[in-house]
Parts: C-alpha cells; structure tokens; sequence
C-alpha cells in the first residue's frame, strides 16, 4: 500500500514537472498560433492588407492577453508597415517579458528591433537638420539680407537726395530774397543821404527831423549857406 502511494506521488511530481516545463500543449507558443483571429491576421498581413491584420492580432490578444506570439507580429507590423514605432516598442517588449528566451527573439535580435524603433521615434521628434537642406536655408536668408540692405540703401539714398534738393532750393530762395531786397535798400540808403527842402524848412529842423547835428548837415554841405535855402534844394546827410 505504502509503495503504491510512493508511486502515485512520484507521478504526480513528475506531472507537475512536465506542466511547469511548458510541454503542455495549450500553454506553447504553437498553440498561441492556432487561434483563429491570430491566423486571420497572418492571412491578411502575407496579403499586404496590414491595419486589418493589426485589428485581428488585437482581437486575439483580447482573447489571450498573454499571447506572445500575438505581441510579436503586432510589433513586427507597427515597425516594418505602419510605422508606428511606439506601438512597435510597447509590443515588441511585451513579448520580450513573455518570451525572454525565445530563439526567436534571439534570430530576430527583437532587442536591436527596440533600439532602432527608439531611433526613428526619437528622430520623427527631433529630426536633425540636412546639411543640404541648412544651406540652401543659409543662402536664401543671405540672399534676402542683402536684398534688404539694397533696398535701405536706396531709401537712404533717396533721403539723402531730396534733402539735397530742399537744402538747394533753400539757398536759392535766400539769394533770390536778398537780390530782391538789396535794390530797395540800397534806395533806401540813397533816400536817407538826400534831402529835398521843402517850404518853410530850416538847417536846425532839419537835422532834428533826421537826429543829427546842424555841424554836420553843415560840413556835408560847404557850398550852401543855411541862411538862404531854397525849396526843391538837394542837401546831403551825414
């Protein structure tokens, strides 16, 4: 009785060695693949129809979320179709956790995969600068820059013309305004030398109507004797 318990327990380890061992048919990663929404996907992604074989791979892993194979092809599919390399990431290291030591993992490099999924995301976000394109970028802006100094330079240059022109315009209506004005002063100059004596007008009152001395209406006229003025007489002014 005792030896048949023994056996029986042995069995039983040996059983549970074999569960723990993934031999068990519907915990393999073939058994992933039958499932029916796997296999459509596969259908349709070797058919080039890849946003409808994402949709039935999901619909598998609605059904097994642990289904690393299902992991592995959504992330092949967003990396090499779509292009959607964050969703390429999520699911190529959901199946890395699932299957760490998978040789397809290893034949594949899925670990390179995520690197280079890292790259392009990182470069869709950040891209750098083509050294092409950054000196087309340069020459264009030169080219605009010395446009725009031209274009200043005539402004200025228009500025500077028309200043030019109001400055001349200027010194020529000076000129012209003391020609006109130099004929009437100089009438004027010789009005104040001259004076016509009119009736009734002395020496004494004359050189008080011009607020000079008698003395010197007298020495700028010698010849005329301030006793007998004439009307219509021309006397001279200091």
């Amino acid at each position: 009785m005792l030896r048949k318990r023994g056996i029986a327990c042995f069995l039983i380890l040996l059983l549970l060695a074999v569960c723990g061992g993934g031999c068990i048919p519907g915990d393999s990663h073939v058994d992933e693949e039958k499932d029916p929404h796997f296999q459509r996907g596969r259908n349709l992604a070797s058919s080039q129809d890849f946003p409808g074989a994402v949709n039935e791979f999901e619909k598998a892993l609605e059904t097994n979320p642990h289904s690393a194979a299902a992991h592995f092809e959504l992330g092949w599919l967003y990396d090499t179709k779509i292009n959607d390399y964050a969703a390429a990431i999520y699911h190529y290291e959901r199946y890395l956790q699932l299957q760490p030591n998978s040789q397809r993992a290893q034949s594949i490099n899925v670990k390179e995969r995520i690197r280079g999924c890292k790259r392009e995301l990182a470069d869709a976000e950040f891209p750098l600068p083509n050294d092409q394109n950054l000196q087309k970028v340069v020459d264009r802006l030169t080219a605009e820059n010395m446009a725009l100094r031209q274009q200043l330079d005539a402004v200025r240059a228009q500025q500077q013309q028309g200043a030019n022109i109001v400055a001349a315009q200027t010194r020529v209506s000076t000129v012209s305004y003391s020609q006109q004005q130099q004929p009437a002063r100089s009438a004027n100059l010789f009005r104040s030398r001259v004076h016509i004596v009119k009736e009734r007008e002395t020496i004494s009152s004359i050189a008080a109507q011009y607020g000079i001395r008698i003395s010197a209406v007298l020495e700028a006229n010698p010849r005329v004797d301030p006793r007998r003025l004439r009307v219509g007489q021309a006397l001279n002014l200091p």
